[in-house]
C-alpha cells in the first residue's frame, strides 16, 4: 500500500517527563511500524525533554492546524478536546480523534467535549468517564498502560537491619512527598530509609524538609529508575490521586512489593495480600512502614514474585501494542 494513514500523538507538555510523556512515546513505538505516525508539541525541538527521545524526523510542532487533515490525533491533554472538536465543526478536517484519559478529574465538565473513542486506563478511570463525564460506556476501550520488559534479577531480601524504601515520583502537591515527611518525621525506626526520586515543582520544598535526615533523601531527577529499584527493598505511593501509575507497573516489572494507598488504578497493580499492602491513612502508613521488618525473607520473597507475574499477566509492552494496534485497526 503506497499511503499509510497518519497519525499523530499531541501533547503540549514534553518539556516534561511524566508518566502522561512516557505512555504518549510507547503508543507511539507501538504503532509507528504500521502507521505513519508522528509526535506533535507546541514547542522547539530543542525544548523537548531529552530523556524522552524523541527524534527530529518523528517530531512535529504544532505551527498550522490545518496539519492534522484527515487524519488521526491521539491526544493526552483534555483541555485540547475543545480545539480538535472545533478544527472538525467549522474547518472540516475529518480528524478522527482519540483521547487517553490519564487520570481522574472533577472539573471543567461543561468545556470537556469528549470523542467517541476514549481510552481509559483504569477502572477507576473508566468510572469517572461514565459518571462524571456521561460518557457512554460504549465509547470507551479500557487499556492498561505499561511497560518494556528489561528482563531484571530476580529481586533480592532486603538487607538484615535495614530498610529502603523508593519513592519514585514527579514532586509536586499530588505525589505530596513533602507532606509525607513532615507526617512521618521522627516516627519510623531508625532502620528505615526513604528515597525521593524525582523532580518537579516542590523539589526545593523536599530539599529544604529532608535537610540534616539520614531517613528521608531527595535524590532529584533520576533517568534510570528500574536500576534504582533493583537496590532498594519497596516501592512506595501515597498519593492524593492517580491514573494508573507507571512507577508500580516499573515496580512489578521488577519484582518489588509495594506500599500504597487506595488511589486510581494502585490496587489493579498493587494487590493486596499477593504483593502490595494498601494502606489509606497516616496511623495506618507509619505503623505498616515500621512492622515491614516483620516481614521474613520467605514472605518477602512471594510478594516480590507476585510483583512480577502481575506485570507478565497485564502490563507488557506487548500486549499494550496488540490493544492499541486493534483499537486503531477498528476506526479506519
Amino acid at each position: 500500500m503506497s499511503h499509510r494513514q497518519r497519525i499523530y500523538s499531541f501533547n503540549a507538555t514534553l518539556f516534561k517527563m511524566t508518566g502522561v510523556q512516557k505512555v504518549l512515546l510507547d503508543i507511539h513505538h507501538a504503532i509507528r511500524d504500521d502507521y505513519e505516525a508522528y509526535v506533535v508539541g507546541t514547542i522547539p525541538f530543542e525544548r523537548i525533554h531529552k530523556n524522552l527521545s524523541i527524534s527530529q524526523s518523528e517530531y512535529r510542532r504544532l505551527r498550522n492546524p490545518f496539519m492534522f487533515y484527515h487524519s488521526i490525533v491521539i491526544v493526552h491533554e483534555r483541555k485540547y478536546l475543545l480545539m480538535f472538536w472545533l478544527l472538525n465543526l467549522l474547518l472540516l478536517q475529518r480528524i478522527k480523534i482519540v483521547y487517553i484519559h490519564h487520570n481522574i478529574f472533577h472539573n471543567l465538565r461543561r468545556l470537556t467535549i469528549m470523542p467517541k473513542t476514549v481510552v481509559s486506563i483504569s477502572d477507576r478511570c473508566t468510572e469517572n468517564l461514565t459518571g462524571y463525564f456521561k460518557v457512554p460506556l460504549s465509547h470507551i476501550h479500557k487499556i492498561h498502560n505499561c511497560v518494556a520488559d528489561l528482563h531484571p534479577p530476580v529481586h533480592k531480601e532486603p538487607t538484615p537491619g535495614q530498610l529502603t524504601l523508593l519513592y519514585p515520583a514527579r514532586i509536586n502537591e499530588v505525589k505530596r512527598q513533602p507532606e509525607i515527611v513532615q507526617k512521618l518525621k521522627g516516627r519510623l525506626d531508625s532502620h528505615i530509609k526513604i528515597f525521593f526520586a524525582g523532580d518537579g515543582p516542590l523539589l526545593e520544598q523536599l530539599i529544604e524538609v529532608t535537610a540534616g535526615s539520614n531517613q528521608f533523601i531527595a535524590m532529584g531527577y533520576v533517568s534510570d529508575i528500574p536500576s534504582l529499584m533493583q537496590k532498594c527493598d519497596y516501592t512506595l505511593l501515597f498519593s492524593k490521586h492517580e491514573g494508573l501509575p507507571i512507577t508500580l507497573i516499573e515496580s512489578a516489572m521488577c519484582g518489588m512489593p509495594i506500599v500504597c494507598n487506595d488511589v486510581g488504578g494502585n490496587t489493579e497493580i498493587a494487590i493486596e495480600g499477593r504483593n502490595a499492602i494498601v494502606v489509606d491513612d497516616w496511623e495506618d502508613l507509619v505503623t505498616t512502614l515500621n512492622s515491614l521488618a516483620e516481614i521474613n525473607n520467605e514472605r518477602y520473597l512471594g510478594m516480590s514474585a507476585e510483583s512480577r507475574l502481575i506485570y507478565e499477566e497485564h502490563y507488557t509492552f506487548e500486549k499494550f501494542k496488540e490493544a492499541y494496534l486493534q483499537l486503531l485497526k477498528d476506526l479506519n
